[in-house]
């Protein structure tokens, strides 16, 4: 089967894609399991660069919303078992997925050039929060509502940041596509 890239007027076979998306799901491992041994950005606050999420809107914005779910999936599940930190995956599961279905909804519209990477970065990374939040509230109780303000307010840097990585490294795939 051959299907047209997004973004570029290359096409590739299913293989490709695969190979693509097994590559994003590689890194996306790695970033989660480096990022499990980093300090959070506050001490106290469960708030970290989410540099995992760089691969899974490169999967959305280049392979479809499949394989950016199998991406999830795979980084979910492989990097808390490499991290060590099983009881970690509820949290970063829900956060994962509902970082995912902001970006899944919001692609359309960065499609029409109504909405950067950037912007749905920001969205995705307050998603991811909200997600870990209510894991946070099944798991511990109400109190973890306390974190929320700085939660949702790291929300834009972190997502502003890994947006632009992401808008970098698609911008250097479509660079490197058209030469």
């Amino acid at each position: 089967m051959v299907r047209h890239l997004s973004g570029t007027k290359h096409t590739l076979t299913e293989t490709s894609f695969i190979a693509q998306a097994s590559l994003l799901a590689a890194l996306a491992v790695i970033m989660h399991s480096v990022e499990a041994l980093l300090p959070p950005l506050i001490a106290g606050v469960p708030v970290k660069l989410g540099l995992a999420n760089i691969f899974t809107l490169l999967a959305v914005m280049r392979l479809g919303n499949g394989y950016a779910a199998s991406i999830v999936v795979v980084r979910c599940l492989l990097g808390t078992l490499i991290s060590g930190s099983v009881s970690s995956l509820p949290y970063s599961l829900v956060g994962a997925l509902l970082s995912l279905l902001i970006m899944v909804l919001l692609e359309p519209v960065r499609r029409l050039d109504k909405l950067s990477p950037i912007g749905i970065s920001t969205a995705s990374a307050f998603m991811f929060n909200i997600g870990q939040l209510a894991v946070g509230c099944i798991a511990v109780g109400k109190a973890m509502l306390y974190y929320f303000p700085l939660m949702s307010l790291f929300s834009i840097p972190t997502g502003v940041f890994t947006g632009l990585i992401a808008y970098y490294i698609d911008k250097g795939i479509k660079n490197k596509n058209h030469a």
